[in-house]
Protein backbone atom coordinates (compact mmCIF):
# COMPACT_ATOMS: atom_id res chain seq x y z
CA UNK A 1 0.00 0.00 0.00
CA UNK A 2 1.21 3.89 -1.05
CA UNK A 3 2.16 5.88 1.77
CA UNK A 4 3.21 8.61 0.06
CA UNK A 5 3.47 10.60 -3.53
CA UNK A 6 7.03 12.27 -3.74
CA UNK A 7 8.56 14.56 -6.74
CA UNK A 8 11.18 11.86 -7.80
CA UNK A 9 15.21 12.22 -6.74
CA UNK A 10 16.70 15.00 -7.97
CA UNK A 11 15.80 15.37 -11.85
CA UNK A 12 19.04 16.88 -13.42
CA UNK A 13 18.31 20.25 -15.41
CA UNK A 14 19.14 20.77 -19.31
CA UNK A 15 20.53 23.83 -20.61
CA UNK A 16 18.14 25.30 -23.14
CA UNK A 17 18.88 28.19 -24.75
CA UNK A 18 21.78 30.56 -24.33
CA UNK A 19 23.61 32.66 -26.91
CA UNK A 20 20.24 32.52 -28.64
CA UNK A 21 18.96 34.93 -25.89
CA UNK A 22 22.17 37.54 -26.40
CA UNK A 23 21.14 41.10 -27.45
CA UNK A 24 16.91 39.66 -27.81
CA UNK A 25 14.91 42.59 -28.38
CA UNK A 26 12.34 44.10 -26.52
CA UNK A 27 9.00 42.24 -28.01
CA UNK A 28 10.93 39.51 -30.00
CA UNK A 29 11.07 36.02 -29.29
CA UNK A 30 12.92 33.09 -29.84
CA UNK A 31 12.01 29.67 -30.56
CA UNK A 32 13.72 26.89 -28.46
CA UNK A 33 14.59 23.37 -29.99
CA UNK A 34 12.89 20.30 -29.57
CA UNK A 35 12.17 18.63 -25.80
CA UNK A 36 11.33 14.88 -26.18
CA UNK A 37 9.35 13.50 -23.87
CA UNK A 38 7.87 10.74 -25.35
CA UNK A 39 9.80 7.89 -23.57
CA UNK A 40 10.67 9.25 -20.18
CA UNK A 41 7.35 10.57 -20.23
CA UNK A 42 7.74 12.97 -17.48
CA UNK A 43 4.29 14.71 -16.22
CA UNK A 44 5.81 18.11 -14.70
CA UNK A 45 8.48 20.91 -16.16
CA UNK A 46 10.14 23.71 -14.04
CA UNK A 47 12.05 26.68 -16.01
CA UNK A 48 14.91 28.40 -14.97
CA UNK A 49 15.54 31.72 -16.60
CA UNK A 50 18.73 33.93 -15.67
CA UNK A 51 18.34 37.81 -17.33
CA UNK A 52 22.18 39.01 -17.15
CA UNK A 53 22.42 42.49 -16.05
CA UNK A 54 20.94 45.17 -18.92
CA UNK A 55 22.44 48.15 -19.81
CA UNK A 56 18.93 50.35 -19.31
CA UNK A 57 16.54 49.71 -16.42
CA UNK A 58 13.51 47.62 -17.07
CA UNK A 59 10.12 49.23 -17.91
CA UNK A 60 7.55 49.11 -15.01
CA UNK A 61 5.05 45.54 -15.44
CA UNK A 62 8.88 43.86 -16.69
CA UNK A 63 8.20 40.25 -17.91
CA UNK A 64 9.29 37.44 -19.67
CA UNK A 65 6.91 35.13 -21.28
CA UNK A 66 7.37 31.09 -21.63
CA UNK A 67 4.74 29.46 -24.15
CA UNK A 68 5.05 25.38 -24.71
CA UNK A 69 4.44 24.61 -28.10
CA UNK A 70 3.73 21.05 -28.72
CA UNK A 71 3.60 18.09 -31.20
CA UNK A 72 2.01 14.82 -30.85
CA UNK A 73 2.70 12.95 -33.67
CA UNK A 74 6.51 12.56 -33.18
CA UNK A 75 7.87 16.33 -33.92
CA UNK A 76 7.06 17.10 -37.23
CA UNK A 77 4.12 19.85 -36.46
CA UNK A 78 3.80 21.57 -33.74
CA UNK A 79 1.04 23.79 -32.46
CA UNK A 80 1.42 27.20 -34.12
CA UNK A 81 3.61 29.82 -32.41
CA UNK A 82 7.57 30.96 -33.26
CA UNK A 83 10.15 33.53 -33.43
CA UNK A 84 7.88 35.16 -35.41
CA UNK A 85 4.00 34.26 -34.31
CA UNK A 86 2.90 34.87 -30.94
CA UNK A 87 1.33 31.43 -29.75
CA UNK A 88 -2.17 31.27 -28.49
CA UNK A 89 -2.99 32.30 -24.64
CA UNK A 90 -3.91 28.75 -23.61
CA UNK A 91 0.20 28.49 -24.67
CA UNK A 92 1.51 30.52 -22.58
CA UNK A 93 2.66 28.20 -19.11
CA UNK A 94 4.53 30.85 -17.08
CA UNK A 95 5.29 34.60 -17.06
CA UNK A 96 8.28 36.11 -15.26
CA UNK A 97 7.64 39.22 -13.19
CA UNK A 98 10.89 41.64 -13.42
CA UNK A 99 11.41 44.76 -11.70
CA UNK A 100 11.70 48.09 -13.19
CA UNK A 101 15.97 47.98 -12.77
CA UNK A 102 19.24 47.04 -14.61
CA UNK A 103 19.97 44.14 -11.88
CA UNK A 104 20.27 40.39 -12.85
CA UNK A 105 17.70 38.33 -11.55
CA UNK A 106 17.56 34.51 -11.29
CA UNK A 107 13.85 33.44 -12.03
CA UNK A 108 12.05 30.23 -11.24
CA UNK A 109 8.81 28.91 -12.12
CA UNK A 110 6.66 26.04 -10.43
CA UNK A 111 6.32 22.82 -11.82
CA UNK A 112 3.31 22.85 -14.40
CA UNK A 113 2.19 19.57 -16.22
CA UNK A 114 3.37 18.74 -19.34
CA UNK A 115 1.84 15.56 -21.66
CA UNK A 116 3.89 13.20 -23.57
CA UNK A 117 5.56 14.12 -26.79
CA UNK A 118 8.04 16.47 -28.21
CA UNK A 119 7.84 20.09 -27.53
CA UNK A 120 9.67 23.31 -27.99
CA UNK A 121 9.45 26.83 -25.84
CA UNK A 122 8.89 30.08 -26.81
CA UNK A 123 10.17 32.93 -25.39
CA UNK A 124 9.29 36.43 -25.08
CA UNK A 125 11.21 39.61 -23.92
CA UNK A 126 8.71 42.01 -22.55
CA UNK A 127 10.92 43.99 -20.38
CA UNK A 128 11.05 47.04 -22.09
CA UNK A 129 14.68 46.85 -22.77
CA UNK A 130 16.77 44.33 -25.44
CA UNK A 131 18.75 41.27 -23.48
CA UNK A 132 22.60 42.28 -22.54
CA UNK A 133 24.64 40.51 -25.53
CA UNK A 134 26.07 37.99 -23.74
CA UNK A 135 24.77 35.51 -20.32
CA UNK A 136 21.35 35.34 -20.23
CA UNK A 137 19.58 31.41 -19.86
CA UNK A 138 17.20 29.46 -19.49
CA UNK A 139 17.75 25.96 -18.01
CA UNK A 140 14.65 23.20 -17.28
CA UNK A 141 14.10 20.24 -15.58
CA UNK A 142 11.35 17.18 -16.63
CA UNK A 143 9.96 16.29 -13.46
CA UNK A 144 7.64 12.70 -12.11
CA UNK A 145 5.93 11.91 -9.49
CA UNK A 146 7.52 8.66 -7.13
CA UNK A 147 4.80 6.75 -5.11
CA UNK A 148 6.20 4.88 -2.23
Amino acid sequence: MANAINWEASPARTSYLTTELNSLANAAKVLGGAIDNSSALDIYMDIELYVAVQGSARSAGARVDVYLVSSIDGGTNYGWGDATDTPPGESLVWSFSLDAAVTARYCVSRPFPIGPGHHKLVILNATGQAFKADSNVVQYRLLSEEIQ
